[in-house]
């Protein structure tokens, strides 16, 4: 089972256009494990289990250039009306930038041994989290999705992660003026290996230097 958020339950209310906060119709701090969670997506998502294309979800299988050919994890043939549908992409981001939160403000140490090993050194609390973008914005999931999520994520996290937010607001402003994609890997890769401060990456997205 995927870990569900608070910003996809019916208890969560946004007010932060009111008041400036966002808060638990349950009075529940943020969290990820709560016994009261509501799916507020669920029509939705099951309308969208009876719409959406084989190439979005999760037993979609590409093997075009091994075996010339596309095929489906549950042998059905292609279809918009498939009850085993699972979306493999839309949603992800949420889950990325939660765990760059916790990185970032050295909430957790999971997952940190992982990180460290595969990037053989040691890693500060912001690297981890720009770790977890790096591999986030290297799946060249659709540019639109994290453009929605932020959208949304960032009435939760934009001022508890200003670093990240400063750079992801950045590419949210290009996309929205110039409908321009930013290079977020590279961004973030710059950031994490130390090749760019942080007020370069976010000058150079604003004048479309990691323009992809």
């Amino acid at each position: 089972m995927r870990s569900r958020f608070c910003i996809e339950c019916k208890n969560f209310e946004d007010r932060m256009e009111m008041e400036g906060v966002v808060v638990c119709a349950k009075g529940h701090s943020p969290g990820i494990a709560c016994p009261d969670f509501q799916d507020r997506f669920e029509g939705a998502r099951s309308t969208a289990s009876r719409t959406r294309l084989c190439i979005e979800c999760k037993n979609f299988e590409d093997r075009t250039d091994i075996e010339g050919v596309v095929v489906c994890a549950k042998g059905h043939t292609p279809g918009v009306s498939c009850p085993d549908f699972q979306d493999r992409t839309t949603d992800a981001f949420y889950s990325y930038i939660y765990w760059a939160y916790l990185y970032s403000t050295n909430r957790t140490d999971e997952g940190k041994a992982y990180w460290e090993t595969r990037l053989s050194r040691r890693l500060s609390p912001q690297e981890l989290a720009y770790a977890v973008l790096v591999e986030y914005f290297d799946q060249a999931l659709d540019y639109a999705d994290f453009i929605r999520c932020w959208k949304v994520a960032r009435k939760i996290y934009g001022q508890k992660i200003p670093a990240i937010s400063g750079v992801l607001d950045a590419a949210l402003e290009r996309y929205d003026l110039f409908g321009e994609r930013t290079d977020l890997k590279r961004a973030f890769s710059d950031l994490l290996y130390g090749k760019r401060s942080l007020k370069d990456v976010i000058d150079g997205i604003s004048k479309g230097l990691y323009k992809r």
